[in-house]
């Protein structure tokens, strides 16, 4: 191993020196399952976006090992968005032999701890990891990466079996309330912090900055971020403003339906392409399809979808007025807080729409409205239409709409509708209790 890489080694890994490293505000009480993961044989796989806290997360791992008495030693952190790693990255034995080197200065040590960053930057990340993981018993591997191809193509054949994962999405409701140090807020305080939230978004920088120039300039910072590291670059595309058109169009229009041939008309490109680049902004998590629900999968497929963002502050800094349009934010958020539950979602679509509804194994067991307020008659009697007719399609007794502050209980014949406030709803679903 070279003098460069031993240099950037020593400079990653502070713990080895004794020094102090920033490990931000502690979120690991909201992935519990982490210290379960850690004590299993398997590889522990952190996705998502970039930003989202999958680092500051490792760092947390990492100083509650040491103040379980784990050895700073035995602890070997490798970040490969470092540029002289990257420049590696076409080098089928670096990896390899960095971490080999590391075990052979590191003799005395029962059990190793191995933590690589954007680990995806290595072409032959999945090669050397399934070598370490089956020459290796005393070794524990966690890694992040910011592109669901990490959980296809090689690692679901080769390393099959060998890992777990966990998504790190941006912070939840609850989350974004305890970095405000807001113990127990009032409904007021709720409702004034849960504007912001919506606004600004939640990833964990964006909401410790104070100044919305700045929050804002981050935002547009992390767009073009994912844009090129997770999109363009690792694709190799050439033609940039198509692949940004479709992105600001899509994103300027969440929640509502297209189809690939639609899409393809208003931007001249063809449908293929469409599909395309589609389907890299959802490896970088930054968008999320949401399809028809139909009982035939083919039908399913040939619907047409809807698109929703990752963060609702990424929205607002690329295309969106906030004040005119928090109706398609909220059901935004309501998306983005359906999923971080695992639930498989679709939305419902006959005579009239409805904007999700939720399958448990071969059931559908709800259904949900998402808007900013019933206030105005047209927009209450579609939103009860389109909820009544999902009920009625599925049979279900009860529904729900989520508005940005009322609560109401609508009887209808013999269904309950129940009206609740957002911030309320993702306090439930947060604590378990939705």
């Amino acid at each position: 191993m070279d003098e460069n890489t031993k240099i950037a080694l020593d400079r990653q890994n502070p713990w080895w020196f004794v020094k102090q490293f920033d490990t931000g505000i502690d979120r690991l009480p909201w992935y519990p399952w982490i210290t379960k993961y850690l004590k299993a044989r398997e590889v522990l796989l952190l996705l998502g976006a970039r930003r989202t806290g999958k680092s500051t997360l490792v760092y947390q791992i990492i100083k509650s090992l040491l103040k379980d008495k784990t050895s700073p030693e035995a602890i070997l952190f490798i970040n490969l968005d470092e540029p002289l790693f990257q420049s590696k990255s076409k080098d089928p034995v670096f990896l390899t032999e960095m971490i080999e080197y590391y075990f052979a200065e590191k003799k005395s040590i029962s059990t190793y701890y191995l933590f690589i960053d954007e680990v995806q930057n290595y072409d032959y990340w999945v090669q050397s990891i399934k070598t370490l993981y089956d020459t290796r018993k005393n070794l524990k591997i966690i890694l992040t990466g910011s592109t669901s191809t990490l959980l296809h193509k090689e690692i679901s054949t080769r390393l099959s079996g060998r890992y777990f994962h966990i998504m790190v999405y941006p912070l939840s409701f609850r989350e974004y309330l305890s970095f405000k140090q807001l113990q127990k807020p009032t409904t007021i305080e709720k409702l004034q912090y849960f504007n912001d939230y919506l606004e600004f978004g939640a990833f964990p920088r964006v909401v410790l900055e104070n100044d919305k120039d700045l929050k804002q300039e981050l935002l547009k910072n992390y767009f073009q971020t994912i844009y090129l590291k997770d999109i363009i670059y690792p694709n190799n595309l050439r033609n940039n403003k198509d692949v940004f058109d479709l992105l600001y169009f899509i994103i300027s229009n969440i929640g509502k339906n297209f189809s690939y041939s639609n899409l393809a008309k208003t931007l001249g490109i063809a449908v293929e392409t469409v599909k395309e680049y589609i389907g890299f902004a959802e490896n970088s998590y930054l968008i999320y399809t949401l399809m028809k629900y139909d009982i035939s999968v083919k039908k399913q497929i040939a619907n047409p979808k809807k698109i929703y963002c990752l963060d609702t502050g990424l929205v607002n800094s690329i295309s969106f007025r906030f004040s005119e349009n928090k109706g398609r934010l909220i059901e935004n958020l309501v998306y983005m807080s359906l999923i971080k539950e695992k639930n498989e979602i679709y939305y419902h679509k006959e005579n009239h729409e409805c904007d999700f509804i939720i399958k448990d194994g071969m059931k559908i067991k709800s259904a949900v409205q998402a808007t900013l307020t019933l206030k105005d008659e047209t927009t209450r009697k579609r939103e009860i239409r389109g909820l009544l007719e999902a009920m009625n399609a599925y049979n279900l007794k009860e529904g729900l709409i989520i508005t940005e502050k009322e609560a109401q209980l609508i009887d209808i014949d013999d269904k309950k509708i129940v009206v609740k406030p957002i911030y309320e709803w993702l306090d439930e679903i947060e604590s378990g209790k939705g």
